[in-house]
Protein backbone atom coordinates (compact mmCIF):
# COMPACT_ATOMS: atom_id res chain seq x y z
CA UNK A 1 0.00 0.00 0.00
CA UNK A 2 1.31 3.28 -0.44
CA UNK A 3 0.67 6.80 1.26
CA UNK A 4 0.39 10.64 -0.08
CA UNK A 5 2.30 12.73 2.88
CA UNK A 6 1.02 15.95 2.44
CA UNK A 7 3.61 18.38 4.51
CA UNK A 8 2.78 22.21 5.43
CA UNK A 9 5.33 24.36 5.69
CA UNK A 10 5.80 28.62 5.84
CA UNK A 11 7.98 29.04 2.50
CA UNK A 12 11.23 30.16 4.71
CA UNK A 13 11.43 26.55 6.07
CA UNK A 14 10.80 24.81 2.56
CA UNK A 15 14.56 23.87 1.76
CA UNK A 16 14.67 22.43 4.88
CA UNK A 17 11.83 20.19 4.38
CA UNK A 18 12.81 19.14 0.97
CA UNK A 19 16.56 18.37 2.10
CA UNK A 20 14.98 16.19 5.16
CA UNK A 21 13.35 14.28 2.28
CA UNK A 22 16.32 14.07 0.29
CA UNK A 23 18.11 13.05 2.93
CA UNK A 24 15.35 9.86 3.72
CA UNK A 25 15.61 8.87 -0.11
CA UNK A 26 12.92 10.72 -1.41
CA UNK A 27 13.40 12.46 -4.72
CA UNK A 28 9.96 12.53 -5.99
CA UNK A 29 7.78 15.53 -4.96
CA UNK A 30 5.78 18.35 -6.16
CA UNK A 31 5.23 21.42 -4.44
CA UNK A 32 1.70 23.57 -4.19
CA UNK A 33 2.03 27.07 -2.95
CA UNK A 34 -1.43 28.53 -1.43
CA UNK A 35 -2.93 30.97 1.25
CA UNK A 36 -4.20 30.12 3.92
CA UNK A 37 -5.42 30.89 7.95
CA UNK A 38 -4.77 28.48 11.20
CA UNK A 39 -7.79 27.28 12.78
CA UNK A 40 -6.28 30.10 16.04
CA UNK A 41 -6.30 33.26 13.70
CA UNK A 42 -9.75 31.98 12.24
CA UNK A 43 -12.12 31.41 15.23
CA UNK A 44 -12.42 35.37 15.93
CA UNK A 45 -13.33 35.78 12.32
CA UNK A 46 -17.58 36.26 11.59
CA UNK A 47 -17.98 36.72 7.74
CA UNK A 48 -21.41 38.76 6.33
CA UNK A 49 -23.16 37.18 3.58
CA UNK A 50 -21.35 39.25 0.75
CA UNK A 51 -19.08 36.56 -1.29
CA UNK A 52 -16.71 39.35 -2.77
CA UNK A 53 -16.37 40.55 0.88
CA UNK A 54 -15.49 37.28 2.16
CA UNK A 55 -13.40 36.64 -0.83
CA UNK A 56 -11.51 39.58 0.29
CA UNK A 57 -10.80 39.47 3.83
CA UNK A 58 -9.31 35.86 3.51
CA UNK A 59 -7.02 37.21 0.91
CA UNK A 60 -6.08 40.19 2.86
CA UNK A 61 -5.68 38.06 6.32
CA UNK A 62 -4.24 34.35 4.89
CA UNK A 63 -0.46 33.53 5.12
CA UNK A 64 1.41 32.21 1.88
CA UNK A 65 2.50 28.74 2.72
CA UNK A 66 3.92 25.84 0.49
CA UNK A 67 2.50 22.16 0.55
CA UNK A 68 4.95 19.32 -0.60
CA UNK A 69 3.50 15.93 -1.70
CA UNK A 70 5.04 13.20 -2.49
CA UNK A 71 4.03 9.63 -2.53
CA UNK A 72 5.93 6.18 -0.35
CA UNK A 73 5.53 2.50 0.83
CA UNK A 74 3.11 2.73 3.66
CA UNK A 75 6.08 0.67 5.98
CA UNK A 76 7.97 4.31 5.23
CA UNK A 77 5.65 6.65 6.24
CA UNK A 78 5.86 6.35 9.85
CA UNK A 79 10.03 6.91 9.42
CA UNK A 80 9.51 10.00 7.36
CA UNK A 81 6.78 11.62 10.17
CA UNK A 82 9.44 11.08 12.67
CA UNK A 83 12.40 12.65 10.80
CA UNK A 84 10.51 15.62 9.80
CA UNK A 85 9.13 16.30 13.05
CA UNK A 86 12.50 16.76 14.40
CA UNK A 87 13.98 18.42 11.46
CA UNK A 88 10.87 21.02 11.77
CA UNK A 89 11.23 21.32 15.55
CA UNK A 90 10.38 24.06 16.75
CA UNK A 91 9.10 25.62 12.97
CA UNK A 92 5.10 25.48 12.34
CA UNK A 93 3.91 22.52 10.03
CA UNK A 94 1.50 20.18 9.47
CA UNK A 95 1.63 16.55 8.34
CA UNK A 96 -1.19 14.34 6.95
CA UNK A 97 -1.09 11.12 5.26
CA UNK A 98 -3.42 9.85 2.69
CA UNK A 99 -3.59 5.92 1.96
CA UNK A 100 -3.39 5.59 -2.26
CA UNK A 101 -5.58 3.27 -3.37
CA UNK A 102 -4.56 3.42 -6.95
CA UNK A 103 -1.43 5.10 -8.85
CA UNK A 104 -1.27 5.30 -12.49
CA UNK A 105 1.16 6.93 -14.69
CA UNK A 106 1.35 7.51 -18.48
CA UNK A 107 4.70 8.54 -19.68
CA UNK A 108 6.38 8.96 -22.88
Amino acid sequence: MKTMVKIFVDHEHLVKAINTLTELGITGFYLYEYKGMSPKSWKHFKLSEDPAMTAETIRNHSEPGVIINTVVGSDKCEELIKEMEEALKGIRFTIMGHKVLSIKVRGD
